[in-house]
């Protein structure tokens, strides 16, 4: 029987290697334990969402870093049970900047707490977040934090589909830091659309207040910082209201037209529209390219023009669907201070029917060559005293963009466009940009040739690799 030596085991190389490979192995073990203690001390966290669902945008730290009054932020949650998504953003405000205040507030341990918010008939619930910032408050509900979509067929069935916790906090503290919100006044007494309460509801959430304003009996003058809405007047204003309009934009107004196609003629509104270098190609658009329409040819998919109202649109794909519009052109005589910017273009094989009464939607002699512009960015820049005063229009040929069904659609950018239309108007650059984050799963879509490819290096390619290392490394040790 053969004796085995103990020592002698202790020294062979088959010994010395695993021993050195242990020691290596604990080695890194322990150094990456050394790293996660020292980044978890130091608060450092990498969002790795696909849509940087727990992160800031750059716009709302330009916002943090101008602060200069101090803004407190109450989550009414159950001590331990915030909820950790809200939890994480707050965070991301109180790091970066002193300013910002963060407090938690159990509504069972302080019941009283929240009911000094309660005003209007507006309950404030487990859940929501105030901002108050000195004697100014903003309560944001949570179901404020997430978007909805809903079945159509089935209005009790919805389903998450974006979070607006970065949108919803910074639109508050702006609203509790900003000595004035600026006002919309929508243009009454000429039978004018009204702004569907979807809308309403977005501009609210976005500081927005919203006034009817009747230019011949409301003793109410426009002023700096205001935006006037005009929706398709079926009767033509007067030359009182043009007057006071136009005073108003020529000392730095700013106003948006939605202007759907209507019978009869509007001589002076048209006037005031053509002023500013946009005029009306009265017909029905149709478009004849299946690549640029949505459902049927009256369905608009206009191309987006490069501008700052769309660049956040462009960059989430998303289309801005116009259901029905009449063309708008680009004055060939106009101020040399304005300049128009095209926003939605059809594409060329696109034509006007000019017909109301028209039997066919084909082309027919006495329609309009397309493209058309259904969407216009006008600006014009003026100097009185050493002062630059800028004007901003925006004029679409179309309401029924924003109307109830087509606004609420998540996959439109019409929401989208009508908001960022409104922001760019206020220079509100910041609103522009931050977005509600999507939550929609994004699927990975690939051809048959590429999963014979894919299932190839993983069952062949890779098993052969492996074999090869193998057997080099068997050969190697056999000649030693």
């Amino acid at each position: 029987m053969k004796r085995i030596n103990i020592k002698q085991s202790f020294q062979n190389k088959k010994f010395k290697y695993g021993g050195y490979a242990t020691m290596v192995t604990m080695i890194f073990i322990a150094i990456l334990l050394v790293i996660n203690l020292v980044v978890e001390q130091m608060g450092i966290k990498i969002d790795l969402t696909q849509n940087a669902l727990y992160s800031l945008s750059q716009q709302t730290y330009d916002i943090l870093d101008g602060l200069e009054q101090d803004v407190t932020i109450y989550g009414l949650y159950e001590t331990g049970q915030e909820q950790l998504m809200v939890k994480e953003v707050l965070d991301k405000y109180a790091s970066r900047s002193k300013k910002i205040n963060i407090q938690y507030k159990d509504p069972i341990l302080y019941p009283q707490f929240a009911l000094q918010y309660e005003k209007d008939g507006q309950t404030v619930s487990l859940g929501s977040l105030i901002v108050e910032s000195g004697n100014k408050v903003k309560v944001i509900s949570q179901y404020d934090l997430v978007n909805y979509s809903y079945n159509y067929n089935n209005p009790t069935q919805s389903q998450a589909e974006s979070l607006a916790i970065e949108q919803r906090i910074t639109a508050a503290i702006d609203y509790v830091t900003s000595e004035k919100n600026p006002i919309i006044y929508s243009l009454v007494g000429h039978n004018e659309e009204a702004l569907p309460a979807v809308v309403k509801d977005q501009l609210q959430k976005e500081n927005y207040t919203l006034e009817d304003l009747n230019l011949l009996s409301d003793d109410v003058a426009l002023g700096e910082g205001d935006t006037l809405l005009i929706m398709t007047p079926k009767r033509d204003i007067t030359e009182d209201e043009d007057e006071k309009i136009r005073e108003f934009l020529i000392k730095g107004g700013r106003a948006i037209f939605l202007l759907d196609l209507v019978e009869g003629q509007l001589p002076i509104f048209e006037d005031l529209v053509a002023s500013y270098g946009v005029g009306l190609e009265k017909g029905i658009i149709i478009e004849g390219d299946a690549q640029r329409r949505y459902q049927n040819a009256i369905h608009l998919w206009p191309n987006q023009g490069q501008h700052e109202i769309l660049n956040s649109i462009r960059s989430a794909q998303l289309p801005v669907i116009i259901p029905g519009a009449q063309g708008l052109q680009v004055e060939e005589v106009k101020r040399r201070s304005l300049e128009v910017e095209p926003l939605l273009t059809t594409s060329s094989n696109s034509w006007g029917k000019v017909n109301p009464n028209a039997t066919t939607l084909e082309k027919e002699a006495e329609d309009l060559q397309g493209p058309f512009h259904v969407a216009v960015a006008v600006t014009e820049k003026q100097y009185e005293n050493n002062e630059e005063i800028v004007t901003k229009v925006v004029v679409v040929s179309n309401t029924q963009f924003i109307n109830s069904q087509m606004a609420s659609i998540s996959a439109f950018g019409n929401m989208d466009f009508f908001m960022n239309s409104v922001n760019w108007l206020q220079d509100q650059k910041q609103n522009i940009t931050i977005r509600p984050k999507s939550l929609t799963t994004q699927r990975l879509v690939i051809s048959g040739l590429q999963q014979l490819t894919y299932a190839g290096i993983v069952t062949i390619l890779i098993p052969l690799i492996v074999l090869a290392i193998g057997v080099v490394v068997w050969l190697r040790r056999r000649h030693r």
